[in-house]
């Protein structure tokens, strides 16, 4: 049986939008900000003393932000506005994780999961007699989220476990399959397919998986429907170099123009010779100043997903340059990487989803899991170097001791 405290954790991944309202201009999650805000406040000698408490990474977002800040002449709102909320949420992910059954922790996540995608399910049959639970657009599942592809971000991670563990979790496995390809959304049917080829990588399936991966993804799934077309054929020509894609006045390319113009944000810094980035919360200062003499300005996507840079990686690549995002990509990859195949492994694999979602759409810091999924990854292979050391030692303590051979007597 789970705690309180466990449960209120983990529901704090599916809560980002039915919990979520606007208040003094920032979107307050009335389910999952009030927990974290209490169990911090009422745990703060307990959560700073702990082995888990992530003191690197803050003094590294503090120092290079405050770098960044007097270099470029940014205000210091943007920083104080992401800092807080990462201090509070991060920190209560990883002493939660940390101290309690961290495996336990992520099985009460993949139920939640289940039970989420029965409700999609649900909600997508009954939107065909004109039914509305909470779907944007009959026919097409987002669950508890607004979007399909903010859905795939928490879903992922989820399909990708059990589909590991398939043999204790075939109807969890099924019927989240089920809810990913009702979602027809082409972030959570990539980042699926990706993390299962990392998983299984050597040279030989490189050569079949990758001719094999374009040609879905390009004679296949750009074909499936209008919405894949679309966003496969002007991606492929924005960067190509068609910026009159940022022009156009259609609702359904959005999401494109939304990544090219955020990700052209991103790639100044570092024309400009600036490795280190804009700092925590500086990508949307810098996103008007770039767009602040062009005819962009008119554009009807003007502004979109400014605040967050649409993707998680553009935003750490804006936020803190070439060397935050080595920092980011190799920490992520050693992580899963270094681990065997057993239950540590693919939880790794299943964290990392989450960041391969969160690098098509969606850049928020807290939102969608994040914290959680970040926290369990370097917790997870905390758990994992513990246990390998113990394994080692206690290997060498069962070697036989050979015996010291006879020297002859001088």
């Amino acid at each position: 049986m789970a705690s309180l405290v466990e449960v209120l954790l983990v529901l704090s991944v599916f809560t980002k939008e039915i919990g979520s309202r606007r208040i003094f201009g920032i979107d307050f999650d009335f389910i999952a900000y009030p927990f974290a805000i209490v169990f911090f406040l009422f745990h703060l000698k307990d959560i700073v003393l702990a082995e888990t408490f992530p003191w690197k990474i803050y003094l590294y977002l503090i120092i290079i932000s405050l770098f960044s800040i007097l270099l470029l002449q940014l205000s210091y709102g943007g920083f104080l506005k992401q800092f807080l909320p990462i201090l509070i949420i991060y920190s209560i992910n990883f002493f939660i994780i940390g101290t309690y059954n961290w495996r336990m922790l992520f099985r009460l996540y993949l139920k939640f999961t289940w039970l989420s995608a029965i409700f999609g399910i649900i909600q997508v049959i009954v939107s065909y007699g004109g039914i509305d639970l909470i779907n944007r657009q009959a026919g097409r599942l987002d669950s508890i989220a607004y979007e399909p592809s903010h859905y795939a971000a928490i879903l992922v991670p989820a399909l990708v476990f059990a589909f590991f563990h398939f043999k204790q979790y075939k109807l969890y496995f099924f019927t989240m399959l089920a809810a990913l390809l009702l979602t027809y959304n082409l972030t959570g049917y990539l980042a699926f397919l990706a993390v299962i080829s990392i998983a299984y990588i050597n040279p030989l399936y490189v050569m079949i998986s990758v001719p094999l991966l374009y040609y879905l993804v390009f004679h296949v799934l750009v074909n499936f429907n209008e919405n894949f077309n679309i966003r496969i054929t002007e991606t492929q020509q924005v960067f190509s170099g068609d910026v009159n894609v940022l022009t156009r006045q259609t609702v359904a390319n959005g999401t494109t123009v939304s990544l090219y113009s955020n990700l052209m944000v991103a790639e100044e810094n570092l024309k400009n010779g600036n490795i280190f980035g804009s700092g925590l919360g500086g990508h949307e200062e810098m996103y008007y100043r770039y767009f602040e003499n062009s005819s962009f300005r008119y554009s009807w996507f003007y502004g979109l997903n400014a605040p967050s840079g649409h993707s998680l990686t553009i935003r750490i690549f804006s936020e803190f340059g070439l060397t935050g995002l080595i920092i980011y990509f190799v920490t992520l990859i050693r992580k899963v990487v270094l681990l065997d195949n057993g239950l540590y492994r693919s939880i790794s694999l299943a964290c990392l989803s989450h960041f391969v979602c969160k690098s098509f759409k969606l850049g928020g810091y807290i939102d969608y899991g994040t914290p959680f999924f970040f926290a369990m990854l370097l917790i997870n292979y905390r758990h994992y170097h513990k246990y390998t050391t113990k394994a080692q030692l206690k290997n060498e303590r069962k070697k036989p001791v050979l015996p010291v051979p006879l020297q002859p007597v001088a």
